[in-house]
């Protein structure tokens, strides 16, 4: 049997789309290096000068014109890195003593390791050939002044870090981190440092939501908890100064479900209402029509289901794809496929993201225990994906999976 409604509610590639063709309008700020790890680069980075700036030595050695590097040669200086060449150019049977980093003197064109050699007194001895160019770096052949070192958009991860360093850009332009509400309502949640009673519970979804948040770029602005009251719910709701918000409880069709009527009244469109999804089909996608003023509500306000694995569900396959457009990512999840271990039974009417755990190519389903069963989130990396109606699946499958944050 059907369940009741399905044909009314919108499926998860339609609310894709509309959270993609939503514009957004991503913030740029200047901070200090050290603070942009992780960052999306919002402005290239270019070289400030040749890099190397300067022929330099590869190893510890003797700087050699290659044409004499075939026996004896007169030691005729010294240069440490950080040096400079500091000796006059070499002459015929010349060598300088030279380090790892350091820049070649006038008329040397390679580097013999220092393994490739004896010294006596001021005369090395060297064993092999040398050709030229050994164990030397030329000028400008990693970048030259004023190239692009690294582009905007990406990701800054310990490499490009290094890079700006070496280039001086000690203020980075970056994208900046969306700030993002997140709010629980319900009379029946009390906070989690707490004793419930009765049919009372804990406040989970904060910070469950709080940690995706911050896994996906954001500041999280902790607005706590409201009871089932408009008037309580429209004023946190009106919280200048964020990006969005996330508000978990009050989704469904009862009669204490006031968000998203409030979301109305406040102005919003709801662009969407109700996915066809399992877990999380009480979901609410809410967005202003118009620029909003300075001391207004948020852009953009996201009503989740009470639930935590429909929470969690919703976010990271749903809200996660606006979170990182606003910091100019790629709203593009983690992408697996794997082997079942066991058989599965035909799937619902709605797309059904069951917690699994994957390992070295193989998906083990965990029991559905329900979209409030946070236990056995705890044990999945993953999320496998069912698609609506899908027939049954017999052990070794290949499956998708989206992989955690």
């Amino acid at each position: 049997m059907s369940e009741v409604g399905i044909d009314n509610l919108i499926g998860v590639a339609e609310a894709i789309a509309v959270l993609d063709n939503t514009p957004v309008t991503p913030r740029i700020e200047r901070i200090a290096l050290p603070g942009a790890d992780g960052r999306v680069l919002a402005k290239a980075v270019s070289a400030d000068r040749d890099y190397p700036p300067f022929d330099k030595a590869l190893m510890d050695g003797y700087a050699v014109r290659a044409e004499d590097a075939g026996g004896s040669l007169r030691k005729v200086g010294e240069i440490a890195a950080g040096g400079s060449a500091g000796v006059r150019p070499l002459r015929a049977g010349d060598c300088v003593s030279i380090m790892t980093g350091a820049p070649l003197p006038p008329g040397a064109d390679a580097v013999v390791p220092i393994e490739w050699t004896s010294l006596a007194g001021d005369v090395v001895t060297i064993r092999g050939n040398v050709r030229t160019g050994n164990a030397i770096a030329k000028r400008a052949t990693e970048a030259k002044a004023g190239d692009g070192v690294l582009p905007a958009g990406i990701h800054l991860g310990p490499a490009h870090l290094s890079v700006c360093a070496q280039v001086g850009a000690a203020l980075v332009d970056v994208f900046a981190r969306p700030r993002v509400g997140v709010l629980s309502t319900g009379d029946e949640v009390v906070a989690f440092d707490t004793t419930p009673v009765g049919s009372q519970i804990r406040n989970s979804n904060s910070v469950l939501l709080s940690s995706l948040v911050r896994r996906y770029g954001g500041q999280v602005d902790h607005l706590g908890h409201v009871r089932d009251d408009p008037a309580s719910i429209a004023e946190v709701l009106s919280t200048p100064g964020l990006d969005a918000i996330l508000v978990t409880g009050g989704m469904s069709m009862g009669e204490y479900d006031f968000t998203p009527r409030v979301m109305r009244e406040l102005g919003y469109e709801l662009a969407i209402t109700k996915l066809k999804i399992k877990p999380g089909k009480p979901f609410v996608f809410a967005r202003r029509s118009g620029p909003a003023g300075k001391d207004a509500g948020p852009q953009f306000i996201f009503g989740l289901p009470g639930n935590p694995v429909s929470a969690f569900v919703c976010t990271v396959r749903l809200v996660s794809r606006l979170l990182l457009r606003l910091q100019a990512a790629s709203p593009e999840p983690k992408w697996d496929t794997a082997t079942l271990t066991t058989d599965l039974p035909a799937n619902g009417p709605r797309e059904f993201y069951q917690p699994v755990f994957a390992e070295a190519g193989t998906v083990n389903p965990l029991a559905w225990g329900g979209s409030a069963d946070v236990f056995t989130l705890t044990r999945a990396n993953a999320l496998l994906i069912r698609a609506a109606d899908e027939a049954a699946l017999p052990a070794g499958t290949s499956v998708q999976l989206l992989r955690f944050p």
